[in-house]
């Protein structure tokens, strides 16, 4: 694992942006995947940014979305589908030569073929950005999930239920998630995991520190060839 420590949130942002955009330029014909949430807007803000400044050019490039809450479709307030539209690819002049965006609404198990086919016909991933959850969960690939696994549905942690309302309210109750699977993430050419928030010091420590087990989805990340923790000084202060 590589360690990039910021100061603050917004050259966390800039600097997990500016990696995505060398590895756009080194291969024009990436397939990359971000995750939704508030640790990552500000960096596909910044993605969004040097598209639209004309510095890369995604036009031959591939995405595909981490994850979704099981029936929440692209147009629900708090879905992953939402953020995807809303705050990156609606925000990008120039589009993704294809982009697939998985549907909660939909029948979840041909969403999970489906997100399969489009990354075996597209992939391996090349760059897979991640934050991590409060349980050390990558996408919805939550405590005690397989390692092998490819897309699939899983039931969400009473940790992932707690902090469900901050997205939609009280509005939604899902019970499972949609994600790809630790065997797609883990297959990326490289992960970049992103972290903010003393709140985070701990899981983080334990996902880069601590003994690799499912019971901290995010430690599996130290075995992989080309890992890149970004966080600021505050996630990182237990580090």
């Amino acid at each position: 694992m590589k360690l990039i420590i910021c100061e603050n949130y917004e050259e966390m942002s800039r600097t997990a942006a500016r990696i995505a955009a060398e590895t756009l330029l080194r291969k024009p014909d990436a397939l990359l995947s971000f995750a939704g949430g508030e640790t990552p807007l500000g960096f596909v803000h910044r993605f969004a940014d040097m598209v639209n400044s004309g510095q890369i050019d995604p036009s031959r490039a591939y995405y595909v979305s981490l994850d979704e809450w099981a029936g929440l479709s692209r147009e629900d307030e708090g879905s992953c589908g939402l953020f995807n539209q809303k705050e990156l690819l609606g925000r990008m002049r120039i589009p993704f030569l294809q982009a697939h965006v998985i549907n909660g609404a939909a029948d979840i198990e041909e969403e999970c073929r489906s997100l399969d086919g489009f990354i075996a016909a597209h992939g391996p991933l090349t760059l897979s950005v991640l934050g991590i959850g409060m349980n050390g969960h990558l996408g919805f690939n939550e405590e005690g999930v397989r390692f092998d696994l490819n897309a699939h549905v899983i039931p969400l942690s009473e940790t992932t239920k707690r902090v469900m309302p901050k997205y939609f309210g009280e509005k939604f109750h899902p019970e499972y998630g949609i994600s790809q699977g630790i065997r797609q993430i883990m297959a990326a050419e490289t992960v970049l995991l992103l972290a903010s928030g003393e709140h985070k010091a701990n899981i983080l420590r334990e996902a880069v520190r601590g003994d690799v087990t499912n019971q901290v989805p995010a430690s599996i990340l130290q075995t992989h060839p080309s890992c890149v923790v970004v966080a600021d000084k505050a996630a990182a202060a237990m580090l």
